[in-house]
């Protein structure tokens, strides 16, 4: 069955509620996966929705899946320190691909291209990075430009504040709702004292299939997602507290102890490099999507946190899901050690046997051993996952 849309990054923050959006839409999607077994477990309600286990530079693949499609959305990923290298190449693939199938591609935009500025950003802001994050997401918003202006592809992209919700699993929103369910302190970064726009994952997945049935949208367009403002972070994360019924303890980050931080861990180098954003109202004007759907609605704060806290007791790290998963993992590990560890006494001792047999290979017995242990490193994982995927199923 073709699908109008091909979701890639489809597990993530954004990609689940667009597909979740979908669903209730009535509407059918392909998802590329990197994990199909993983990604069915998530979704729990595979209805309307077809998972395919792939990569994003399979061109090839991507193409095979996107042909009949009208959308596709470019939902792919990586940790910020591998942005510059990796997103570039994986958006060169999508480009392809909605060429090859005529379709029009989604890119989920944010404000990072705009760096700190002191008034709302339009559709028609110019860009001006001030981080390499930054940077990298306006190049990719030109590659994609350029692509459109030449008559390969269209291009809706929609750019959306702070993403937070069901299935928003980052270090920054995640832990919030964990220790929130836990009575512990809610973390944030470098300021909890600025308003801000925050944007619920499923209002942004609503939202974009609201634009993809819309009949006038040009071959290049931009729409921007605003959520809601808060008036500082401290006041939401002390409604988040109070939706759980637990004390309000706010914990934040300084921003040296992010830099010193970033010293040694490169991701927490790049969030330092956006430290402007903490410090200061980055907003998104949105006032053109309002115009254009005026019927829609935000689902209600208290409602949307009350959603959040409930996905998170069920999928959480302290989520039976999450034990399960864990109680697995250990398995697993022991299972690597045994057979590693057998693999490695058992090659010696027949190298050995043979040298016995064979008196002229006992002078080479030293350099034969490290030869197989060299050798056979690749080969004793490899057996790891067969024999993992028997007897344990993954």
């Amino acid at each position: 069955m073709t699908s109008k849309y091909l979701i890639i990054g489809g597990t993530g923050a954004i990609g689940y509620s667009f597909a979740k959006a979908i669903q209730e839409a009535g509407e059918t999607a392909t998802l590329l996966v990197r994990n199909r077994r993983k990604a069915v477990d998530l979704f729990g309600d595979t209805s309307r929705l077809t998972f395919v286990e792939g990569d994003v530079n399979d061109t090839a693949l991507l193409k095979s899946l996107a042909e009949g499609t009208s959308f596709i959305f470019h939902g792919a990923n990586v940790s910020y320190e591998h942005w510059a290298a990796a997103m570039p190449v994986m958006t060169r693939s999508v480009i392809e691909a909605a060429e090859h199938a005529d379709a029009t591609v989604i890119f989920p935009g944010n404000n990072y291209n705009f760096g700190r500025i002191d008034k709302p950003i339009s559709e028609i802001t110019p860009f001006n990075p001030c981080a390499p994050l930054g940077k990298v997401r306006a190049g990719l918003e030109r590659m994609l430009q350029q692509a459109t202006d030449r008559g390969r592809i269209r291009t809706l992209v929609v750019r959306m504040a702070e993403i937070w919700g069901p299935n928003v699993t980052n270090k920054q929103i995640a832990p919030i709702f964990e220790n929130a369910l836990k009575g512990k302190a809610l973390p944030w970064l470098i300021s909890a004292d600025t308003p801000q726009q925050l944007l619920y994952a499923p209002d942004a997945g609503r939202a974009m299939v609201a634009l993809t049935n819309r009949g006038d949208l040009r071959p290049y367009e931009v729409y921007n997602l605003g959520g809601t403002m808060v008036p500082t972070i401290r006041s939401w994360l002390a409604e988040i507290a109070d939706v759980a019924g637990k004390p309000a303890k706010i914990s934040v980050a300084p921003k040296m102890m992010v830099r010193i931080l970033g010293l040694a861990i490169p991701v927490m180098r790049e969030v330092a490099s956006l430290a402007y954003k903490y410090e200061t109202s980055v907003i998104l004007n949105d006032d053109k999507f309002a115009a254009a759907h005026p019927k829609f609605q935000q689902t209600p704060m208290r409602s949307a946190i009350a959603e959040t806290l409930y996905w998170f007791s069920k999928n959480g790290s302290g989520s039976e899901t999450n034990r399960k998963a864990h109680r697995k993992s250990r398995l697993d590990g022991a299972v690597n050690f045994a057979v590693d560890n057998m693999a490695i006494a058992l090659f010696p001792a027949i190298l050995v046997l043979l040298a016995g047999t064979f008196p002229a290979l006992e002078a080479f017995l030293p350099y034969m051993l490290v030869a197989a242990g060299i050798y056979w490193t690749p080969g004793l994982h490899s057996l790891t996952k067969r024999l993992r995927t028997r007897f344990t199923g993954s």
